[in-house]
């Protein structure tokens, strides 16, 4: 493992890391060292100690605000996926009813195309009818 030499509140460390993590190592000690500074004020006034102690109070409540955020994110994310889920379930739905009603459309436009046929064989009776009245007046 590679090692990198740091310096955290202000004690020169030697850390062992792993090469994918020498990004991530350093990160974290820029944000240890930039709260360090924040207390900067207090150097000397009280011990190093109970700075760190401040400090590792502050980025614990960091920690937990982070959770709650991440719970209330999941939790979000969880109410769109029933809403999605209950939007496709009436999607469905609504398809099913629409193919059913096309069916019946289907359905009655038969029945039109039937009883307009029968319609068109009664008309041809009635004008056989009216030819023969006619033909037979006319006699």
């Amino acid at each position: 493992m590679p090692n990198l030499e740091a310096t955290i509140f202000n004690q020169n460390l030697k850390l062992s890391y792993r090469e994918n993590e020498k990004e991530k190592l350093i990160n974290a000690i820029e944000v240890l060292n930039e709260s360090w500074n924040k207390f900067s004020d207090l150097h000397g006034k009280v011990s190093d100690l109970k700075i760190i102690t401040l400090l590792s109070l502050e980025l614990q409540d960091s920690i937990r605000d982070y959770m709650d955020r991440l719970k209330l994110q999941k939790n979000d994310i969880n109410l769109l996926k029933n809403e999605i889920e209950e939007k496709n379930r009436n999607f469905q739905d609504t398809s099913e009813k629409i193919n059913k009603l096309k069916l019946e459309i289907d359905s009655k436009d038969n029945e039109i195309s039937k009883t307009e046929n029968v319609l068109d064989q009664i008309n041809l009776e009635l004008e056989q009818i009216k030819t023969n009245i006619l033909a037979n007046k006319d006699e």
